[in-house]
């Protein structure tokens, strides 16, 4: 992890040489937001979505600085202080709340329905899933008005449960190049539905700013159909999305999928450096290890594009990577897979957080013997059960 390494201390120096104040996180612990600190003569912008906190590095490490050991977590870029000295330090919300776990979608309708007819065994296992938090998502099949309502419901249950939502946006036109999960809006349409969703998100904020985590169009940056037209799009996308407070997070495929330099380049275009980052292995099974070393060398790419660190950080999808991908590769139900790493916030350097983006057990497509993409397959949702990473 030299290479990591080099990053971070890059990305430090080069905050040092704009001037003013840097409070240099030591530790904290059990989420606390009052600590002691360390100044030096430098000063980093806070983030878009968190322009009147503070973040500063996780409870178990301790921020890169002379004389200060370091861990694998330097200070993130968005570090911000006002005068030296001892100082009330905040982490953004999202940073120590825990992420929303829906009481809705047919993994909880199945396990209700398993508890309601008496079948105790079956409902435990299905709650391996329906406990979780899991991405809520929302595409084409809502118009424009009725997907503000839905977004601004669902961010509001999450508001008053004081937990983090995580959004899916998934109505991009000509999406999935064709494919089983084939639809989207026109263009015109996209635009208008876009603003909607933003619409719900600033519906459901808090103090003005939304705190919600949004994976933005899974697949739409790595499949082959991408041009000019969807990188505006993106772009339109992202923009309208951040500037309700929101971190969004552009998919950019998986490990095994584009090179690193590639989808940097397309993530530029896609206007990443709008967003809070990007996302990787989306509705895939690469292990979390293979996904965080490839996280990393995406970031470090945009990095050498002149893209700042508040700007490239990454989520990874870890539903149903517990037993890494199929001998083939396969992609569409795949047998033998299983659950992987819990939903949670991880705030490193770079990696936010491990979400469940994809829903374990709705179906890929109709493949394996499954029904159509995004229908509940509870046979597959057992077996990722049955699987899961212990």
């Amino acid at each position: 992890m030299a290479g990591t390494r080099a990053d971070e201390r890059s990305d430090l120096a080069a905050a040092r040489q704009r001037g003013g104040t840097l409070v240099l996180a030591a530790l904290v612990t059990m989420g606390l937001v009052m600590m002691p600190v360390v100044t030096a003569s430098a000063s980093v912008a806070p983030t878009v979505a968190a322009a009147r906190t503070v973040a500063v590095a996780p409870a178990h490490a301790v921020a890169e600085a002379p004389g200060i050991p370091s861990s694998d977590t330097a200070v993130p870029s968005s570090l911000h202080a006002s005068s030296p000295g001892p100082a009330a330090v905040k982490l953004d919300p999202r940073q120590r709340q825990k992420l929303f776990v829906e009481k809705a979608g047919a993994a909880y309708q199945a396990a209700r329905s398993a508890r309601s007819a008496g079948k105790v065994s079956l409902a435990k296992k299905l709650e391996k899933i329906s406990k979780r938090s899991q991405g809520h998502w929302v595409g084409d099949w809502y118009s424009a008005a009725k997907v503000r309502v839905d977004v601004r419901t669902y961010t509001r249950a999450a508001r008053k449960a004081k937990r983090t939502p995580v959004l899916v946006v998934y109505a991009i036109p000509g999406r999935d190049c064709g494919g089983y999960s084939s639809g989207g809006l026109t263009p015109k349409q996209y635009r208008k539905w876009i603003r909607q969703v933003a619409k719900g998100l600033r519906d459901g904020a808090v103090q003005g700013s939304s705190r919600a985590l949004v994976v933005l169009e899974p697949d739409a940056l790595a499949l082959d159909c991408v041009g000019k037209g969807r990188f505006a799009l993106l772009k339109y996308a992202t923009k309208q999305l951040a500037a309700t407070g929101a971190w969004v997070y552009i998919d950019a495929g998986h490990s095994s999928w584009l090179s690193p330099r590639e989808l940097a380049a397309r993530l530029e275009k896609a206007g990443v450096s709008r967003a809070r980052g990007f996302a990787t292995n989306v509705s895939n099974f690469n292990r979390t290890a293979a996904e965080r070393k490839h996280g990393d060398r995406v970031s470090a790419e945009l990095r050498k594009r002149g893209v700042k660190l508040a700007h490239r950080h990454f989520v990874i999808d870890t539903s149903r990577n517990g037993r890494g991908p199929a001998r083939d590769a396969a992609w569409c139900n795949p047998p033998g897979r299983g659950l992987g790493d819990l939903p949670r916030m991880v705030n490193k350097t770079r990696l936010d957080a491990y979400l469940w983006v994809k829903r374990p057990g709705e179906s890929d497509g109709a493949c394996q013997g499954g029904p159509d993409a995004g229908q509940w397959w509870q046979d597959y949702a057992l077996e990722l059960v049955k699987n899961r990473k212990r």
